[in-house]
C-alpha cells in the first residue's frame, strides 16, 4: 500500500489510550470491525499503517479528540495528518 491510502500510526499509543479508556482489545476490535489479532498487531508494532476506515474506528471506539495522539509522527508527516483528517 503507498502511503496516500494508508496512515502511519504508533500502536503503544493506541494500547495506552485503550487501557485507560477501559477498552478490551476484543471489543476494540468489535468497534472497529477488524479481527482481535488485528488490533494486537498493530498496537505492538507490527501493523504501522493502516486504512482510514481503520484510523477513523480507532478514533471512534476511543473517543479520540485529537487524531495526532495516534499517529506516528504528529508533527512530521504532513500527508499523514492529510489523511488522518480527511478520514
Amino acid at each position: 500500500m503507498s502511503s496516500r491510502t494508508t496512515i502511519a500510526i504508533h500502536g503503544p499509543a493506541i494500547r495506552e489510550i485503550r487501557k485507560r479508556s477501559g477498552v478490551g482489545v476484543a471489543q476494540l476490535a468489535v468497534e472497529v470491525g477488524v479481527q482481535r489479532a488485528y488490533i494486537a498487531k498493530i498496537e505492538l508494532g507490527h501493523s504501522r499503517r493502516v486504512s482510514p476506515a481503520v484510523f477513523e474506528g480507532i478514533v471512534a471506539a476511543l473517543s479520540i479528540d485529537d487524531r495526532r495522539a495516534i499517529l506516528a509522527n504528529p508533527y512530521g508527516a504532513a500527508a499523514d495528518l492529510r489523511a488522518a483528517e480527511a478520514a
